[in-house]
C-alpha cells in the first residue's frame, strides 16, 4: 500500500489536497451561512413577536383608557339612574373587563398598578351606595308626588270640562254645579299639596345630589392620583416615553382645575 501511494504522482496529490481544501472551505462557508440564517430567523421571530405584542398592547391599552373615561362618566350619572332596575356596577363592567385583559399582556409593574386601580373602583361603588340612598329616596318621592299631582290635575280638568258643559247646556242645575264646585276645590287642594311635596322632594334631591357629586369628586381625586402612575407606565410600555415627569405634573394640574371648576359651579347653584 505504501509502495502504491508512493507511485502516485505529486500532481495527483496536489489535486487531491486542493479539492480537500476547497471542500473544507465550502463546508465552513455553508456552516457559517447556516448559523447566520439561524440567527436571522431567530431575530425575525423575536421582532415579529415583539410587534404582535406591541400591536395587541396598543389595542388593549387604548380600550382600557376609553373604558376608564366611561367609568368616570357612569359614576357621575349614578343619581339619575333607577337603582331598582339597574345594577350600580353595570356601567363599570367594560372597564373591569378591559383591565383584566390589560393585566394579561402588560409589564408586571403596569399589571400590578392596574389591578390596584380596578380594586379601588370596585370598593368605590360600595362606598357610593350609602350616599345614593337619600338621592334614591328623594327620586322616589318625586315620582310618587308627580303621579298624584298628575291624577289630581286631570280631575281638575275633567271637572272644569263638566262645569263648562253644564253652563253651556242652558239647563241650570245648582245642586249639580255645587257638587262639581266642591269636587273642583278638593282636587285643586290635592294638586297643590302634591305639587308642594314634589317641590320639596326636588329640593332634597338637588341637595343630596350636590353632596353626592362632591363626595364622588373627592374620591375620584384620590383615585386620580393612582391613575397617573398607571398612565405613565402604559406610555412606557408602549414606548411613548417623552418627558414623563412633565406629563405627570400636567395630569395633577388638570385634576386641580377640575375641582376648582366644580366648586365654582356648586357655589353658583347655591347662590342662584
Amino acid at each position: 500500500m505504501i509502495a502504491f501511494l508512493k507511485s502516485i504522482p505529486d500532481v495527483v496529490w496536489s489535486g487531491v489536497i486542493a479539492s480537500a481544501l476547497t471542500l473544507s472551505g465550502v463546508l465552513i462557508a455553508n456552516r457559517s451561512s447556516t448559523n447566520r440564517l439561524k440567527l436571522q430567523l431567530e431575530h425575525d421571530a423575536s421582532e415579529k413577536a415583539k410587534e404582535r405584542t406591541a400591536t395587541l398592547r396598543r389595542e388593549v391599552y387604548l380600550r382600557a383608557a376609553e373604558e376608564l373615561v366611561k367609568a368616570n362618566a357612569h359614576l357621575a350619572g349614578l343619581p339619575q339612574i333607577d337603582l331598582s332596575k339597574t345594577n350600580l356596577g353595570d356601567g363599570l363592567q367594560g372597564f373591569f373587563s378591559a383591565a383584566a385583559r390589560l393585566q394579561l399582556i402588560a409589564e408586571p409593574k403596569t399589571a400590578l398598578l392596574v389591578n390596584q386601580l380596578a380594586a379601588e373602583y370596585g370598593e368605590l361603588v360600595f362606598r357610593l351606595m350609602t350616599h345614593l340612598v337619600p338621592v334614591s329616596d328623594a327620586k322616589s318621592d318625586i315620582q310618587i308626588a308627580d303621579d298624584l299631582y298628575s291624577k289630581a290635575q286631570a280631575e281638575v280638568n275633567r271637572i272644569l270640562s263638566e262645569m263648562t258643559k253644564l253652563n253651556e247646556s242652558g239647563r241650570p242645575a245648582p245642586s249639580v254645579f255645587e257638587a262639581l264646585d266642591r269636587s273642583l276645590r278638593f282636587q285643586q287642594d290635592q294638586a297643590a299639596k302634591y305639587a308642594s311635596k314634589r317641590n320639596d322632594a326636588w329640593e332634597r334631591f338637588n341637595q343630596h345630589n350636590i353632596t353626592f357629586q362632591k363626595y364622588l369628586l373627592s374620591q375620584l381625586r384620590d383615585i386620580g392620583s393612582k391613575q397617573i402612575p398607571v398612565m405613565i407606565e402604559i406610555r412606557r410600555d408602549l414606548g411613548l416615553t417623552g418627558d414623563l415627569a412633565e406629563i405627570e405634573a400636567s395630569m395633577k394640574k388638570q385634576w386641580l382645575r377640575m375641582e376648582a371648576h366644580f366648586d365654582a359651579l356648586i357655589a353658583a347653584l347655591r347662590d342662584g
